[in-house]
């Protein structure tokens, strides 16, 4: 059989496609060289772990574009195994591959000098941020999940306490008393539902809601932290402040082992006096390529 590390015209977008959606060539070639690439390096030691993850940021992300596209899991976990089972017998000195690490090697010293790339989702985009001084990067990766006149609020990764977190700044507003989130629970609910499954639980069909599991298969995790945001993390630096809301760290981890077409909810709360029930807001923050671009963004920290 052909193996599919086999040189062609777009080797080198599989390498990395740095800054270029994977949507813009074909999904399924890309997706699979770039798994074999990853298990052929893994195999046979041949990438350091920094080459490693830019390798698989770029896979997730190539696999994020296969599901958008409305290929089926199990299609894309066939293609992950065709191309990992294609590499098994493939001498670790083969001048072809060897000359697919050699690019690897090259794509991955820029990719490390880049300060941001955008991972665009199905409805919203994750932007991310590599400042020179570590002190200064505040979020690692970003989504804007309401945008008012006022200010906006902001889901995603940055460091509190020493330690990566799920994070949510609200802008120019009177802070929640409590900020909710609710993720899908894969022992409730295996895969995100389907379209028929949507229109049987009478689920939101469109936008970022749309992608969004049944509460009654969710896992829900209220707000652990709770400070004033820094500068760095508001969407100006003038004329506005906000509130910053963190989770534990269990939290990151499980929304980045979300589908990335599925999206999670967050529900704001606000006292409105003794007696009286609470003012309650429900936001949507699509999970996407979220995976692909926490690695970009925590790859020189």
């Amino acid at each position: 059989m052909q193996h599919i590390l086999r040189t062609g015209g777009i080797a080198l977008i599989f390498l990395m496609a740095l800054g270029v959606s994977a949507l813009a060539v074909d999904e399924r070639g890309v997706f699979s060289k770039r798994t074999a690439i990853f298990a052929f390096a893994n195999k046979c030691g041949l990438l350091s772990d920094s080459e490693l993850l830019a390798v698989k940021s770029g896979q997730l992300q190539a696999r994020g574009a296969l599901l958008r596209s409305g290929i089926l899991a199990s299609e894309v976990n066939r293609l992950d195994m065709i191309a990992r089972q294609s590499v098994i017998g493939i001498d670790c000195e083969n001048p072809e591959a060897l000359a697919e690490i050699d690019r690897v090697k090259t794509s991955h010293s820029h990719w490390l000098k880049m300060k941001s790339l955008e991972y665009p989702g199905q409805y919203r985009s994750w932007q991310t941020r590599r400042d020179d001084v570590i002190s200064q990067r505040h979020w690692r990766t970003i989504q804007e999940i309401e945008k008012a006149d006022t200010g906006s609020v902001l889901l995603g990764s940055s460091i509190l306490d020493g330690q990566y977190s799920l994070d949510i700044v609200i802008e120019n507003q009177p802070a929640p008393r409590s900020v909710l989130l609710r993720m899908r629970d894969p022992q409730k609910l295996p895969n995100p539902p389907n379209e028929f499954l949507r229109k049987l639980l009478k689920l939101p069909m469109k936008g970022v809601s749309g992608l969004a599991p049944p509460d009654s298969a969710t896992n829900t995790y209220f707000a652990t932290h709770r400070v004033m945001a820094e500068t760095g993390m508001l969407s100006a630096s003038e004329g506005v402040s906000g509130v910053r809301f963190g989770f534990d760290r269990e939290v990151l981890q499980a929304f980045s082992e979300l589908e990335p077409t599925e999206a999670i909810s967050i529900d704001l709360y606000w006292s409105n006096g003794l007696g009286k029930p609470d003012r309650h807001k429900r936001l949507y923050a699509e999970v996407g390529d979220f995976m692909a671009a926490r690695i970009f963004a925590e790859a020189n920290d």
